[in-house]
């Protein structure tokens, strides 16, 4: 299966913490197994309630939060762009969300970095107006 963008967060924010994937279980009360799962893209459509007793343990920041639980949402999110937003704090969840929904003609996706500088120059260029 490929990683999913919610997986890509997940194992990102849980690598963070340095928590093991039955450390995550234990303190969440959600099943390793399954968390395992989730970071890998076997599983991709858990509830809210889940994903929040998994942000209690994980901990992240309030952007980093709202990323998730837009991810929850849209599954086809693009995993190597959540890694880079995730790695780029300047990056606000408008842009990460406006990034992942842009459709892209053709098989090229521009890179992530090429990508979140489009979408921020259009912000900046809506700002202008």
């Amino acid at each position: 299966m490929p990683q999913t963008g919610l997986g890509v967060a997940l194992k990102t924010l849980r690598e963070r913490r340095t928590l093991s994937l039955r450390e995550i279980g234990q303190l969440s009360s959600v099943d390793h197994a399954y968390v395992h799962r989730l970071e890998t893209g076997e599983k991709t459509n858990p509830s809210q309630d889940l994903v929040e007793k998994l942000l209690k343990v994980l901990k992240p920041g309030e952007r980093d939060a709202a990323i998730v639980m837009w991810l929850v949402d849209h599954a086809d999110a693009d995993p190597s762009l959540v890694e880079f937003v995730l790695q780029d704090l300047s990056i606000s969840i408008d842009v990460f969300s406006a990034a992942a929904g842009v459709r892209h003609r053709g098989n090229a996706r521009p890179d992530p970095a090429t990508l979140i500088a489009r979408i921020k120059k259009a912000f900046d260029d809506d700002e202008d107006d």
